[in-house]
């Protein structure tokens, strides 16, 4: 166990899980661990698994022979696993399931919600039911709930309820805090309030991350790393450095089949209009809209491009009735 210390063994794997290094999560042993934590390691190889668009059925079977105990825990990661082959057809699980027994239940079925019932004022219900529902000692331990939570929020643009979640948070023991789920959730908070300090803290944040023996094989996790910088850079208005994230980025995602690089090219492609309209007068913008409409035809920028159009076809009518 020479990665870890004894004291908090988990701590590594966890951070690498959340930092998208799944490869690397994938890589470790489960003989590495003591056998109080090997479930739980399973459980995140599993997740990583599936994250990387890979099968995850003989993990998830020897899971079940090593844990005969934890049928509802293998039921779940073999529902969220079949997602990726069979979509919402062949089961009704997360249909199925009224209301979350325990954390990575309801993580999974709000992401489900999310992602395949395009419902996300409903994901939103479910996990804060859940939240609700547990204790306070409990909810110390289980922080990733709030990760999703906030992601949830932003997503929505509702950045009122994203702070209450980052406060709510904020109250809790300081050993709650002692983690990258946290310290994420943290960053996303000052990103909200905005100004040059918070944002640099941001991404100086996410540079320590890509330079504290980030896994290289994770080509697809440093990516996204790099789009979230490349994004703060923007709105630091430092366009050079934009400028160079982007060419790194785009270099990166060569490496990558485009199979796996399908569900990041949305974002590239957006950060990509993004600074043609601040350096190149949009001049490139209408064909990589054109892209960014094929290659993720749900982005937000494109409901925001959509929203806008819709605004002035709306104000040209107005102007025209008045003329007449």
């Amino acid at each position: 166990m020479e990665a870890f210390s004894d004291s908090n063994e988990l701590y590594t794997i966890r951070n690498q899980f959340y930092t998208y290094q799944h490869n690397k999560v994938k890589s470790y042993s489960l003989d590495e661990f003591s056998e109080e934590n090997q479930l739980k390691v399973l459980e995140i190889q599993i997740r990583s698994t599936i994250a990387l668009g890979q099968d995850a059925s003989k993990l998830i079977e020897d899971g079940k022979i090593r844990f005969p105990d934890n049928e509802e825990l293998f039921q779940l990661l073999q529902a969220w696993n079949d997602l990726k082959d069979f979509g919402t057809d062949d089961s009704t699980y997360f249909e199925d399931l009224k209301a979350a027994k325990f954390e990575l239940q309801a993580i999974l079925t709000s992401l489900y919600l999310k992602k395949f019932e395009k419902d996300i004022d409903q994901s939103i219900k479910f996990l804060t039911n859940y939240i609700d529902n547990v204790s306070s000692l409990q909810k110390y331990n289980e922080i990733e709930v709030f990760l999703i939570l906030m992601q949830l929020y932003l997503l929505k643009g509702d950045f009122k309820e994203a702070t209450a979640v980052f406060r709510n948070l904020n109250s809790f023991p300081d050993f709650a805090k002692d983690e990258i789920i946290y310290q994420m959730i943290e960053s996303w908070y000052g990103i909200i309030k905005g100004g040059a300090e918070n944002i640099s803290n941001a991404y100086d944040f996410y540079d320590e991350i890509l330079n504290t023996g980030y896994n290289e094989g994770d080509v697809k996790g440093k990516i996204r790393i790099l789009n979230t910088q490349l994004v703060l850079t923007l709105q630091l208005d430092h366009i050079p450095e934009a400028q160079e994230l982007l060419k790194q980025i785009q270099s990166l995602s060569k490496e990558i089949p485009d199979d796996e690089a399908k569900d990041l090219s949305g974002d590239i492609l957006a950060n990509e209009i993004a600074l043609d309209r601040l350096t190149n007068q949009g001049k490139n913008s209408k064909s990589l809209l054109e892209q960014l409409k094929k290659a993720n035809p749900e982005h937000e920028l494109l409901k925001d491009e959509q929203q806008k159009n819709e605004l002035f076809d709306s104000l040209v009518a107005k102007y025209k009735s008045v003329e007449t």
